[in-house]
């Protein structure tokens, strides 16, 4: 049995390691990775499939295989894939060192969170399966807490499991934890730099019993600097493509003479340790593919072209001329503003804003352009290395996003409307949601948290009104007028939470 088996360790989505990500940045980089809607994908330490089974929903023509130790989240897993229908998708209880040479090649493999937290032994096997069955052009998604930022989690981890190293029970392990972390903190100087970097690693274990038991007091927690993790992948013939964040690869941010300093070496996995210890990293997020790819990070038209993108940035006011030179204010869903004087930029994000929650193929926005902006077809080189930067620069910082292929979700409200039977069962069950846009999801609405699990397709909105004053129904009877409804489903689209 493992601590898995006994405490709860659910797991989420996380759309950092999704294929449609893990694509992206191989395009970027110059693979050629396999269409995410037909492809093959391996998670190793899949725990509950809270990952898998929303890709495997998204998904329905690809194969997934989830596999993980802990017999008693296999189980879960095979559970929760019964009830929504998932008949893609297959969980194993298995070690490994164990993994069968006969599972064939996979285009895409995710191991999130568990390089640190095992073996040296069963690290090396977790590298020695992606080199075994990574397909040629396949990419591998793997996290893994580093130096030097991990040096500062290690002192709570130092007190929290010598202060613990008598208890066997995960349940006392983790209050035991809270109880003298908290202590020890009351102890320490007022206002000492010591004290106020243990209270910021303690509210990062907080509220979630799971991780302080499984980050902070793992059996096995062995961070590692950038360049030896990549030692250890090289001996297993992977090559770094780059890291699923992109903004962390950038340097824009940083002073002129950093900059320069740091452009200035060739080796870039040496640059990429460098700025581990200007940011004191502390957790990486790597994507890998076999040796022997000639890869660069150039973003040009051709590399752009096999991309959607989307964003959901729209003027505070409507715009009259893009010509102007004026500033203008843009704000996207999420609240985040954005100025702009440059027409170019002002007509792509008010495109990209106009078909949100859609994404367009980028040529098509390329020919939108041209036409918005009143310029012969296609965009000349200068033009369009610009717009390219621009968009770039906007995935770096979560402006926009980019896509291998158009999510199936609905934008339109239909009369009988339909919700993702996997975000129904996710919302029923407490799990955080997922939408088809691959993004995780904070319901705070109550009035989406209510209807969602309604939303089957049998009802109309009378009868989601009429339902939802049932007191057997979820959560309890409520009275809600249907105009809140009619804008919680509307939301709800938005969110890529509609099939139907």
């Amino acid at each position: 049995m493992t601590p898995y088996d006994e405490f709860r360790y659910p797991g989420n989505f996380y759309p950092q390691a999704s294929p449609d990500h893990m694509a992206v940045l191989a395009v970027l980089f110059g693979l050629d990775p396999a269409p995410v809607q037909r492809s093959r994908i391996l998670e190793l330490g899949c725990g509950e499939g809270g990952h898998l089974r929303p890709l495997a929903h998204a998904l329905p023509e690809s194969h997934f295989l989830g596999v993980d130790l802990s017999q008693a989240a296999i189980v879960r897993a095979q559970a929760l894939a019964e009830r929504a229908d998932l008949k893609n998708v297959q969980f194993r209880a298995q070690n490994l060192t164990d993994f069968p040479e006969a599972a064939g090649s996979f285009d895409y493999i995710i191991a999130h969170g568990l390089h640190s937290w095992i073996p040296e032994r069963e690290q090396d096997a977790l590298l020695e399966i992606c080199r075994r069955h990574l397909a040629p052009e396949g990419v591998a998604y793997i996290s893994y807490n580093t130096y030097p930022g991990a040096h500062v989690r290690q002192i709570l981890r130092d007190l929290t499991v010598f202060h613990t190293s008598a208890i066997s029970e995960s349940g006392a392990m983790v209050r035991e934890a809270y109880k003298v972390s908290e202590f020890i903190l009351s102890a320490m100087p007022t206002g000492s730099l010591e004290r106020e970097l243990l209270r910021r690693v303690m509210e990062q274990y907080k509220g979630s019993d799971a991780l302080t038991r499984f980050d902070l007091l793992a059996e096995d927690n062995e961070p590692s600097y950038f360049l030896d993790f990549m030692e250890q992948a090289g001996a297993h013939g992977l090559q770094y493509v780059g890291e699923s964040d992109i903004k962390s690869m950038q340097t824009a941010s940083l002073p002129e003479h950093t900059r320069e300093w740091l452009d200035a070496i060739p080796n870039r996995l040496v640059r990429e340790q460098y700025l581990d210890f200007i940011h004191c990293r502390g957790f990486r997020q790597t994507i890998l593919c076999r040796d022997g790819h000639k890869l660069d990070f150039d973003a040009t038209p051709k590399r752009m072209e096999r991309l959607l993108v989307s964003g959901s940035l729209r003027p505070a006011q409507p715009l009259e001329d893009l010509d102007s030179g004026q500033k203008v204010e843009f704000r996207n869903a999420r609240g985040l503003v954005v100025h702009c004087t440059e027409a170019l930029h002002k007509a792509a994000y008010d495109e990209l804003g106009a078909v949100y929650p859609r994404a367009v193929r980028y040529e098509e926005l390329r020919s939108r352009l041209c036409r918005r902006l009143g310029c012969e077809a296609p965009l000349d080189g200068a033009t369009e290395a610009k717009l390219i930067h621009m968009l770039m620069s906007s995935q770096a910082n979560t402006v926009v996003e980019f896509h291998t292929y158009q999510a199936p979700f609905a934008t339109e409200v239909s009369e009988r409307p339909i919700a993702s039977k996997t975000a129904r069962i996710q919302i029923e069950s407490g799990e955080a949601v997922s939408s088809l846009r691959f993004a995780n999801l904070a319901i705070d609405d109550s009035v989406m948290r209510l209807i969602l699990p309604l939303l089957d397709g049998s009802r109309d909105l009378r009868q989601l009104q009429i339902d939802l004053q049932n007191p057997n129904a979820l959560g309890g009877a409520h009275f809600v007028e249907t105009a809140l409804i009619d804008k919680a489903l509307k939301n709800l689209a938005n969110l890529g939470l509609l099939i139907g």
